[in-house]
């Protein structure tokens, strides 16, 4: 969110009810509010991805015939989407684009890069428990791959008050690109806050500590380790939070695994918005153990801004080239 320059939003498919672009017209309008800026200053591309099952036909036609099926149904859904954002984005300049394409995760990612943007919003997809094993659905595509923060909107009207969740990874402290990752968390969190009035909480889940069965030996208090290694997380979440201003009562710290206490205390904080990170796991390694923000997101009723590695490590061209992290 964080001098948000261009937002690109996906749009779905003749959908009366589009959370992507509801999100990124709100993020206009409340960027607008502000004195320092300038409604020039805002972009929003709308890009709708298509793909017709009659394409498949093209491949007994001639090079003529083909061209002209896909320009006419390019055609149509330019029209529709027209005439959506003159009801929907009324007063709003909103850029459109229609693509044809089989691998959209790639495709929207390339326009993010070609047009700079610093945003990406989507609409949250519903998943099958296979979805990881035959097909990678496209918001999980994007959640791994984008080099931008995506933001995936769930299926809502949005009420821009009360708390704006982060939850932050501290299990390996020597990790620099985690550390980054949180960093960026929190700053892209904060920028929302800003425009939306609502406070940040830091929540933060501890593993449980399991004893190795080497460790298993008489006199050994493994019970005193458990307390240790969880008290050792608490402090590290309470550290974090004082050196960015950030109150103990906001600093929500739990004894679990990430994948259940994440949604647990969001049921309890219902926030606007959880911002998480991601391992972007990919291959064999999603199918085993997945990605907990995949899981995570499954579960929310939230919004919920997810940062790559990808988007904190590597930079996009923007018209900002100073922006740090």
């Amino acid at each position: 969110m964080r001098q948000v320059k261009s937002i690109l939003v996906v749009i779905e498919q003749q959908q009366f009810r589009q959370p992507a672009l509801e999100r990124a017209l709100a993020l206009y309008n409340m960027q607008m509010m502000r004195a320092s800026q300038k409604r020039r200053d805002l972009r929003i591309i709308a890009v709708m991805p298509v793909f017709d099952n009659s394409w498949d036909l093209t491949q007994v036609l001639s090079i003529e015939q083909s061209s002209e099926m896909k320009k006419n149904l390019l055609q149509k859904y330019e029209k529709w989407l027209d005439a959506y954002l003159r009801i929907h984005a009324m007063g709003v300049p909103v850029e459109r684009k229609v693509i044809c394409s089989r691998s959209l995760g790639k495709d929207l990612t390339s326009i993010a890069k070609e047009e700079g943007c610093d945003i990406l919003i989507k609409a949250a997809d519903v998943h099958g428990l296979l979805d990881s094993v035959l097909f990678t659905p496209l918001d999980w595509q994007l959640l791994r791959h984008a080099p931008i923060p995506v933001f995936i909107a769930k299926d809502h009207m949005w009420s821009p008050t009360g708390t704006i969740a982060v939850a932050i990874d501290l299990s390996s402290p020597d990790d620099f690109s985690l550390r980054l990752t949180n960093m960026r968390l929190l700053r892209e969190a904060q920028e929302l806050s800003k425009y939306t009035g609502c406070s940040i909480h830091i929540i933060n889940a501890i593993p449980p500590f399991v004893s190795p069965a080497t460790l298993d030996m008489p006199g050994l208090a493994l019970d005193s380790i458990a307390d240790s290694v969880l008290k050792d997380g608490c402090k590290a979440v309470l550290s974090f939070a004082k050196r960015h201003k950030i109150p103990a009562e906001n600093c929500h710290i739990r004894e679990g695994q990430p994948d259940e206490v994440i949604p647990s205390l969001c049921k309890e904080l219902n926030p606007t918005a959880l911002f998480i990170g991601t391992s972007a796991r990919k291959g064999l390694a999603v199918a085993l153990v997945g990605n907990i923000c995949e899981r995570v997101v499954d579960e929310l009723d939230c919004d919920v801004a997810v940062i790559t590695p990808k988007s904190v490590i590597e930079r996009i061209p923007t018209s900002n080239q100073t922006k740090t992290i």
